[in-house]
């Protein structure tokens, strides 16, 4: 395997723990709801069923830079093995070893998590506009 095989399989693998460890961080914790008595129950329960709650992430911002950083990442990769990919095609001749495979792998994976993420981004876009 050549350096740029090893060097997008280090961004990957980094990408995807900085994005767990981020995913950890900015999700909304459970709380647990405190111990309610029977004659405070109906009087809670009216209140919910006046108010509906919506639940709304801690750091909505935060979580959308993160997540147009990803996609940017992800284009820059596919952009990045593209080239290799095709040259790999142009010489296998019909002889596919494992670089290429990989090749192929990775930038079918990064194009769909690229379509994923801006599908997921422009449905929160448009959620966030109807809120406001």
């Amino acid at each position: 395997m050549n350096r740029e095989i090893y060097i997008l399989i280090g961004l990957s693998i980094f990408a995807f723990l900085l994005g767990t460890q981020l995913k950890k961080r900015l999700s909304k914790k459970t709380v647990e709801a405190p111990k309610i008595h029977k004659s405070q129950r109906s009087k809670m329960a009216k209140l919910t069923q006046d108010k509906p709650q919506k639940s709304k992430s801690k750091h909505p911002k935060i979580k959308r830079f993160f997540l147009w950083l990803q996609l940017v990442v992800l284009f820059f990769i596919i952009i990045f093995m593209i080239p290799a990919l095709s040259r790999d095609i142009m010489v296998a001749e019909g002889n596919y070893d494992q670089s290429l495979i990989l090749r192929i792998l990775i930038v079918a994976f990064a194009t769909y998590t690229l379509f994923v993420g801006l599908t997921k981004l422009f449905k929160t876009k448009g959620k966030m506009e109807t809120d406001l």
